[in-house]
């Protein structure tokens, strides 16, 4: 049996595999050569995912299986995937949920799958799946036998959505009234945030509390972040479907695991992060490479990959939490005028810090706050105020404030000739630029979304100026 398609190491030794397998679930090799075409023949194909369909088609050719005039089924209609072992049993395999929004793309009467990814197809999926163990349960189905596993039971996805626990409680971070406040605001509108500060006053424990403000994933959301997964070669995720990803690289990660690459080019850790938060805490460690390939996810939410074979865009809309010392060194914020600071933010540029919303400074934390209560202002209380300010903002249909622009900017934005020109005199005597304008009128979108307030108020611009304080002349 020869393959051609571009196969890889895996895809080749399938040969062997399935005619091992077919032999061993007694059934009768075909004398003839076979050729396996995998089209289309200039994409290259990669992995086990090709052992079931192949073996499908050597019985098919060898006249083992029922035509579809007969009482057989149709191969066509049933896509199928899944890497066999030599004694003929079933084994899953990654990237299963692509094969089930293929599958719907398609029209296809329903999926064939490893009896242990059925569940979270199921999940996924509207279609009937069909989970087999062994290939011999692939033969009487498609012979046209009904297993009792092609009913299509309610999904999980239909039930209520729970929220996520909460794994940091903003009510047991003191102090920071500020950050908590910016944080707020970045989880109604999607913003990104830049936390500057000392070591040890609270900045990543504060963008672990972001992913908690934010709510479940939707349907669509967690099954094109689960899609991202697989596409990363990373395993399906059923008790974390609907909670929004945290990511956290090391800032020694190279611009490709940061943003995707490979000579097969697959997602980074932006578009793990997708509807989700990213922290890049020691942000002016990571290279100038990795920072400066922030560019486009940070402004655009996608990711596209350029190589000789063709390009690939991933989404990576997610909120990016920057985190950094005001120097190399330490040192406190009020100290981010000095030479030193501005050499240690020199190493961010200012494209990069342009494309932070909140730019938020904080202050190391005297140990005697420790001694008082925790604050009122709890994470499910937080949680309440930004699904309120969230629906409220849903109601224009203009998608996240973050990503306003153009004419969906200025219908949104919506505010008195009167305050409008208080924020162009604003913008002047700071010396701001016009994508600061731009992310400002944003920002006070997202605070007058908290107040429920359907025109913008100049309390709101005042506020979403304080926030700015890395672009002023």
């Amino acid at each position: 049996m020869g393959i051609v398609g571009l196969p890889d190491a895996a895809v080749r030794e399938s040969a062997e595999r399935v005619r091992t397998a077919i032999r061993n679930a007694g059934f009768t090799w075909p004398r003839s050569r076979l050729t396996v075409n995998l089209a289309p023949a200039d994409l290259r194909k990669e992995g086990p995912v090709y052992d079931l369909p192949i073996a499908a088609g050597v019985l098919a050719c060898s006249g083992r299986l029922r035509s579809e005039a007969d009482g057989g089924r149709r191969l066509e209609a049933w896509p199928m995937a899944g890497e066999l072992a030599l004694d003929g049993s079933v084994r899953p395999v990654k990237g299963i949920v692509a094969l089930a929004e293929l599958a719907a793309r398609t029209g296809a009467e329903g999926l064939v799958v490893a009896a242990a990814s059925a569940e979270e197809v199921r999940l996924v999926s509207d279609l009937p799946v069909v989970g087999i163990e062994h290939l011999q349960d692939l033969a009487r189905f498609l012979d046209g036998e009904e297993p009792a596993s092609t009913f299509q039971p309610e999904s999980k996805l239909r039930a209520p959505v729970v929220m996520a626990p909460i794994t940091v409680d903003l009510a047991e971070v003191r102090g920071q009234s500020n950050a908590k406040r910016a944080i707020e605001i970045a989880a109604v509108g999607r913003h990104n945030v830049l936390l500057i500060g000392p070591p040890g006053c609270g900045k990543t424990l504060l963008a672990r509390a972001l992913a908690d403000l934010l709510p479940p994933l939707e349907r669509a959301e967690a099954i094109e972040y689960q899609t991202i997964r697989a596409a990363a070669g990373l395993p399906f995720e059923l008790d974390r479907f609907h909670r929004p990803p945290f990511r956290s690289p090391h800032h020694t990660c190279s611009p490709a695991a940061l943003v995707g690459g490979g000579s097969t080019p697959r997602p980074g850790e932006v578009s793990l992060a997708h509807h989700g938060v990213l922290m890049l805490d020691e942000l002016p460690e990571f290279s100038k490479a990795s920072i400066d390939a922030l560019r486009e996810p940070l402004e655009d939410g996608v990711v596209t990959v350029s190589r000789v074979a063709g390009s690939t865009c991933f989404p990576a809309r997610s909120i990016v939490v920057g985190a950094m010392n005001v120097t190399r060194d330490g040192g406190n914020v009020s100290e981010y005028s000095g030479a030193a600071a501005r050499r240690y933010l020199g190493r961010i540029g200012r494209p990069i810090l342009d494309r932070f919303d909140l730019h938020v400074p904080m202050t190391p934390l005297p140990i005697r706050r420790f001694l008082e209560r925790p604050g009122t202002a709890t994470t499910t209380v937080v949680r309440k105020r930004v699904r309120l300010a969230r629906e409220f903002g849903a109601l224009r249909g203009s998608g996240p404030n973050a990503s306003l622009a153009g004419t969906t900017l200025e219908e949104a934005c919506g505010m008195s000739q009167a305050v409008l020109e208080n924020l162009v005199s604003m913008v002047e005597e700071l010396g701001l630029s016009a994508r600061a304008f731009d992310r400002i009128r944003r920002l006070a979108r997202s605070i007058a979304d908290l107040d429920e307030a359907v025109v913008i108020q100049p309390h709101h611009l005042v506020e979403a100026v304080s926030f700015r304080i890395l672009d002023r002349n």
